[in-house]
């Protein structure tokens, strides 16, 4: 996809998909820390929601406010990988708006066996729309995982 300009800033950043509460760090912003709660049910536009391959989804606070079903990192050790990128995309979405995001990012894992999964699930180029203040934004995001 390399639609990520050349010269775009990398930004070191730290992820712990946590199963209590999500925690995202990347430099020169404040720490994003939400419930590790997502959720794909039908919500205006609030922080945390983001579109991505087709599909809304709201991640945080948000989206236990919706007071419907609601995923939960905590519920399984495997969602620590299966909603990684997800959670990783709604983070970003309390975060200002940035046409494009290049991490190098360091993420927190406790099942070391989940480890390569989570590498090959997380890296790489995404282009997810943004659904806070600026409708339908679409942003470029360049994930390189430094260690997992």
């Amino acid at each position: 996809m390399s639609n990520i300009h050349a010269l775009q800033k990398i930004f070191p950043a730290g992820f712990d998909n946590g199963y209590g509460s999500l925690k995202l760090l990347v430099e020169g912003f404040e720490v994003v820390r939400v419930p590790s709660y997502i959720t794909n049910a039908e919500m205006e536009d609030v922080p945390g929601r983001v579109v991505f391959n087709g599909s809304a989804y709201t991640v945080g606070e948000s989206a236990f406010r919706t007071g419907n079903y609601f995923d939960r990192n905590t519920d399984n050790n495997e969602n620590k990988v299966n909603n990684a990128l997800l959670t990783l995309l709604g983070a970003l979405a309390h975060l200002p708006h940035r046409k494009a995001w290049h991490l190098k990012l360091v993420v927190s894992l406790h099942d070391v066996g989940l480890a390569n999964e989570l590498q090959k699930v997380l890296s790489g180029e995404y282009q997810p729309i943004r659904g806070v203040s600026i409708i339908g934004t679409e942003n470029r995001v360049k994930l390189k995982i430094l260690i997992a």
